[in-house]
């Protein structure tokens, strides 16, 4: 993909490095496992039905129709039901993280430990530029107060 004029730019804005480590340490951390494919195995050429590889697919051709056994998939499903027998090949159940289950020891929604310090928060008194900063209750200006209208009206 990365020769391809087209795709090499989105290619390397997608950022898979930044994505797949992500992925590791978010596993780690739920106590599952990552499964990674190999990056050079013909996922989109192999027919998931009998195994075939294709020599030649180009980005082109979005469907995938098998010589062999006649299969026709589109190339994206096709790939994904190759992902799908690997991961059942590895695991043994198709899901990617249930053969370490049994042994992955649950960690708690909580840390171990807290991760920040509360510091205490520090008051605004006269030290500060401006002088202190009236709370919401600290009463009105001086230029807001109302004026009587009873006893204009009375002049």
């Amino acid at each position: 993909m990365g020769r391809n004029r087209r795709l090499s730019r989105r290619v390397a804005d997608a950022a898979f490095g930044e994505i797949r480590r992500q992925l590791t340490y978010k596993t780690r951390r739920r106590g599952t496992r990552l499964i990674v494919a190999d990056r050079w195995y013909p996922f989109s050429k192999t027919c998931s039905r009998c195994g075939a590889v294709k020599t030649k697919l180009p980005l082109s051709m979005r469907v995938f129709e098998c010589d062999t056994c006649g299969l026709v998939l589109g190339r994206d499903a096709n790939a994904g039901h190759n992902l799908v027998a690997l991961a059942a090949r590895t695991t043994g159940t198709a899901v990617a993280g249930d053969l370490d289950l049994a042994k992955a020891k649950s960690k708690p929604r909580g840390a171990d430990r807290k991760t920040r310090v509360t510091r205490p928060r520090r008051k605004a008194g006269t030290g500060r530029a401006g002088g202190a900063i009236p709370g919401p209750r600290a009463g009105k200006e001086t230029g807001d107060r109302q004026q009587d209208t009873g006893a204009q009206l009375a002049l």
